[in-house]
């Protein structure tokens, strides 16, 4: 027990004296023991401390098949020589037992002078800013996954809902089905929500998906638009999906009941024509014409979602980093400073006048440099 607390102790030292040079950082995770598929959210924290270099850091997970993520919030607080900055995931175990999340990070080091004047000459003539880059190996995160339940198929708190347009119809004639399910969870995506029979003809379509983030989940609704079509009556079998919550640790159904469909057959003898000159035979393609007519209410209703979304446009894009550090900088030498850190040709304009006004005396308006810039890269 004391061998095993010495070798504890001895490899916080050893991490602390690794990064104790120039930074610090810390990882925190709400939850090292999720269920398959349940999302847990990952903190991680850098402080540079080495004050006497101008340090930028990039931070990122590695991509694997035991997990997925997605950054949810990222914030940049620090300046030059005092990098602060703080990351947020949402992560989704996808794999049962032990899984390592593990972490990519490049440190980026370089000095005033750099930044001074990494820019040189005319318009045409123009220098990055050199940096002496290093990729610093952080131990992953560790996970012991719990299993589901089993026959479970969607994990999270969700309801479901369903409708039926009608129940009766003529032979072949299709009716439409659509069946909703809502919550916050990991993706609730179902195939054969309505089961295949042999007596029935099911036409499907694309799932609808939206979703929302939340702070520490995702709300998901989806639909499932469909509709069904036969030449006798027939019956629906009752349809359970079993799901799991793992906030309260139990497993619940969703139901489709059973569905009865009266459907208007053809009496065939009326088929028989007893004259001895039948009038020429007339094919009835009114059910193949109600196929198509569903068809193309489907197309049409998918594009017209994809029209009202482009037409407003996903939700207003957030405002950059790079957009933020610009509306907050205070004077000439703190943006010129910010725009060559970016490394970005398109600011290589602006950089110049402001050159030329910190070194030169050259006059241009503050206030005015700061306006364009907001509009250009809002």
């Amino acid at each position: 027990m004391k061998q095993s607390l010495g070798k504890i102790v001895i490899f916080i030292i050893l991490s602390t004296l690794l990064f104790s040079e120039d930074f610090i950082y810390k990882i925190d995770i709400d939850n090292n023991q999720p269920y398959l598929k349940e999302p847990i959210i990952l903190n991680l924290e850098i402080n540079q401390t080495n004050h006497n270099k101008v340090i930028f850091f990039k931070f990122d997970l590695k991509k694997s098949k035991e997990y997925i993520f997605k950054r949810i919030d990222a914030i940049d607080k620090g300046k030059h020589h005092f990098a602060h900055l703080k990351y947020s995931y949402l992560i989704y175990p996808l794999k049962e037992g032990k899984i390592d999340i593990e972490f990519k990070l490049k440190k980026r080091v370089t000095n005033d002078e750099s930044l001074s004047y990494s820019y040189s000459g005319d318009r045409d003539n123009i220098k990055l800013l050199v940096t002496e880059d290093s990729d610093i190996e952080l131990p992953p995160t560790k996970l012991n996954v719990k299993p589901l339940p089993k026959d479970t198929e969607i994990v999270g708190d969700f309801k479901l809902k369903y409708h039926c347009k009608t129940h009766k119809a003529k032979s072949y004639q299709p009716m439409p089905i659509n069946v909703e399910i809502k919550g916050k969870g990991y993706l609730p995506l179902i195939d054969n929500i309505i089961q295949s029979d042999r007596n029935i003809t099911i036409f499907r379509d694309k799932p609808i998906i939206k979703s929302i983030q939340l702070p520490k989940d995702r709300l998901y609704t989806i639909e499932y638009p469909m509709a069904i079509s036969s030449n006798k009556s027939f019956s629906l079998k009752p349809r359970t999906i079993k799901g799991f919550n793992p906030q309260t640790k139990e497993s619940y159904l969703l139901s489709i009941p059973k569905q009865d469909f009266d459907i208007e057959t053809i009496d065939k003898t009326t088929l028989i024509d007893k004259d001895n000159k039948p009038k020429p035979l007339e094919r009835d393609f009114l059910w193949l014409r109600d196929i198509i007519y569903y068809i193309v209410i489907f197309v049409a209703g998918y594009l017209t979602a994809i029209a009202i979304e482009w037409r407003r446009g996903v939700k207003p894009k957030e405002k950059s980093t790079l957009y933020h550090k610009v509306k907050r900088s205070r004077d000439k030498r703190e943006l010129l400073q910010i725009l060559i850190a970016t490394n970005q040709e398109q600011f290589k304009e602006i950089i110049r006048e402001l050159e030329e006004s910190i070194y030169n005396n050259k006059s241009i308006s503050f206030k005015e440099i700061k306006e364009k810039l907001e509009k250009e890269i809002a």
